[in-house]
């Protein structure tokens, strides 16, 4: 690839959804100039991209979008729950992804069931209401108007029991009756990371979520981390390249998209389609060297990556020789607040200082100095590397624990 010249401008990038770091570092290392609005706009966010904090969320972003008028945008989580406000937005700017009505139709669990069904994939039971259900645990309440995981919980068990909304305001009013239950599937939760085009899809990577982790703060089915690449068997990606193509051509997806699947033995139980951005999106860039936003943006009719974007940097390991070369191995983990505490200054510095690591950052998601954090909410992103998937989540259960002795060391 031909590096870019050094006077050339980055084209602009809108990246809107409740969270947007991720995708904007993304984005930055496809070459492009992120312009963000999200729930949070953090301190790190704001030293790559112009960043807004929106409100009100999300009808907000369409006021934003005209205001910015973008050569083109993207979205992240959970706007896949507002499909009418993507079209609105489409309207406004081109955009990078897929429309309403292909987000209403792969999210609908009836027609994903439909779809897997008739390509004999796998897709758990599932029924428009809980009657007479038991209350065991066996069977899963889904609303779809939440976002990592928040819309999940266990029939039986009280709304907010456990599963505690990790952003308030993307709860709607009717999010905790249940669009469906679902039966529940046991195994290791992982999640898939495609690009899309022209009916075909090619998988980017696997890796395993972290979901309801008590050593991260993390309750019920809430997203807290991933990490990768997810060893699978021969067979098993067989049936996730299939699955992939099949989602392609039934739904006409268009670029990134996730699917969230459990892992039982080789079988592969899809859950749901993410057709957006993930959040383990930039933990297959780590691992694979792979530049998903170029991808993306090729996807989505753009000119080829080549010519848009600068290369990715090398994946975890390789930029250090062959004495790391084994080091192919990342995750991310999501620290939750185990009280209500006020982030300090030392705390702030010290965050900054490993967000701001090139090519990748050690911290992530940093607010500033002086923010208060409640009980059950994200403090930051924690990422660590090594040469196992197990030794990964080794070395960021070390590291969760470091930052929480120095944290309540350092903050209110």
């Amino acid at each position: 690839m031909t590096p870019p010249s050094p006077f050339h401008t980055p084209p602009s990038l809108a990246i809107v959804g409740a969270s947007t770091r991720s995708a904007a570092a993304s984005a930055v290392r496809a070459g492009f100039k992120p312009i963000a609005a999200d729930l949070f706009a953090d301190a790190d966010l704001r030293r790559i991209a112009t960043a807004t904090r929106i409100s009100p969320y999300p009808e907000g972003f369409v006021d934003w979008l005209r205001a910015v008028e973008p050569p083109a945008w993207m979205y992240t989580g959970a706007l896949e729950n507002h499909p009418e406000l993507i079209d609105q937005m489409a309207w406004i700017a081109p955009l990078w992804g897929n429309p309403g009505d292909v987000l209403a139709r792969v999210r609908s669990p009836w027609e994903l069931s439909n779809a897997l069904a008739a390509a004999g994939l796998l897709f758990p039971e599932t029924r428009a209401t809980p009657a007479g259900l038991p209350l065991d645990g066996s069977w899963l309440a889904k609303t779809y108007h939440g976002a990592s995981g928040s819309g999940v919980r266990a029939w039986g068990e009280e709304p907010g029991a456990r599963s505690e909304e990790r952003v308030d305001s993307l709860r709607a009013p009717s999010s905790l009756l249940p669009a469906c239950c679902q039966r529940r599937i046991t195994g290791t939760p992982c999640a898939a990371v495609f690009v899309a085009a022209g009916g075909t899809a090619t998988l980017l990577g696997v890796t395993r979520q972290l979901i309801g982790e008590a050593w991260l703060g993390a309750h019920g089915f809430q997203y807290a981390g991933s990490i990768g690449p997810w060893p699978i068997a021969d067979g098993t990606q067989a049936t996730l390249v299939r699955l992939g193509n099949v989602l392609a051509e039934r739904f006409e997806l268009m670029g990134l998209f996730g699917v969230d699947f459990i892992l039982a033995g080789e079988e592969v139980w899809t859950l749901e389609v993410n057709p957006r951005y993930t959040a383990s999106v930039e933990i297959v860039e780590r691992f694979s060297g792979t530049s998903a936003i170029a991808a993306h943006a090729a996807a989505c009719g753009s000119q080829p990556s080549t010519q848009r974007a600068g290369a990715s940097p090398p994946p975890i390991g390789a930029e250090d020789g062959p004495a790391r070369a084994q080091s192919r191995a990342c995750g991310k983990a999501t620290l939750f607040a185990r009280r209500d505490l006020v982030l300090s200054e030392p705390f702030y510095e010290h965050a900054m200082t490993e967000a701001l690591r090139t090519p990748w950052p050690m911290l992530a998601d940093v607010s500033p100095a002086g923010t208060p954090i409640e009980t059950g909410r994200p403090i930051l992103t924690i990422f660590a590397a090594a040469n196992s998937v197990d030794a990964v989540e080794s070395r960021l259960r070390e590291r969760v624990s470091e930052m929480e002795q120095f944290i309540d060391r350092t903050s209110c």
